[in-house]
């Protein structure tokens, strides 16, 4: 596991994608057998496409801001039933949703991969980009966690829509933090 290539930190999906068919592939499968439900992906085909856009991301035939102005023209707020919630589309809303929804499927696919290979235990990085203050820098980042407790926070919050109140990656629709192997030097 350890030879592998992974990102340690959301900036650095896409690279660790382009060279990891293994977790694009656990990425699309994801994608196509769970639902991530959103009130921006309902109605019509917007799941479709939503869908669409996440694997062509995957694949790395878009980069993540042309997903994201894919998601503003394909699943524009004039299409949605709850079109005129202001919370459904807040500002940024298509750059969240890709966001988010990219790195649930690869950490998702990550501690999938670390469970499978016997690792129990895995590691969040601290992110060039998390605020220090933030409870998922201050709870999460730099530390070894229980692969299998991560991933099950992840299905609860995002799949089963349950309320977590306890720490998972990703804590919040900017949290820039990914889960990986644990660093050598750290041990297992």
């Amino acid at each position: 596991m350890r030879a592998l290539v992974w990102a340690a930190e959301f900036r650095e999906i896409p690279v660790t994608l382009a060279v990891r068919p293994d977790l694009r592939a656990a990425m699309r499968t994801r994608l196509a057998q769970h639902e991530l439900p959103v009130k921006v992906t309902e109605g019509g085909n917007r799941d479709a496409e939503r869908k669409a856009i996440l694997g062509a991301l995957f694949e790395g035939a878009l980069t993540l801001d042309e997903a994201v102005a894919q998601t503003e023209a394909r699943l524009a707020r004039e299409g949605s039933p709850h079109r005129a919630n202001h919370r459904v589309f807040a500002s940024g809303w298509a750059k969240r949703l890709i966001d988010t929804h990219t790195s649930v499927l690869y950490t998702w696919a990550v501690l999938d991969a670390l469970l499978a290979a016997g690792e129990q235990r895995c590691f969040v990085a601290h992110s060039s980009a998390e605020a220090p203050t933030s409870t998922c820098a201050q709870l999460l980042a730099g530390k070894p966690h229980d692969a299998a407790v991560l991933r099950d926070r992840l299905i609860r919050c995002y799949v089963a829509k349950q309320p977590v109140h306890a720490p998972l990656v990703p804590s919040h629709p900017h949290c820039t933090h990914v889960a990986s192997p644990i660093p050598a030097a750290r041990g297992a």
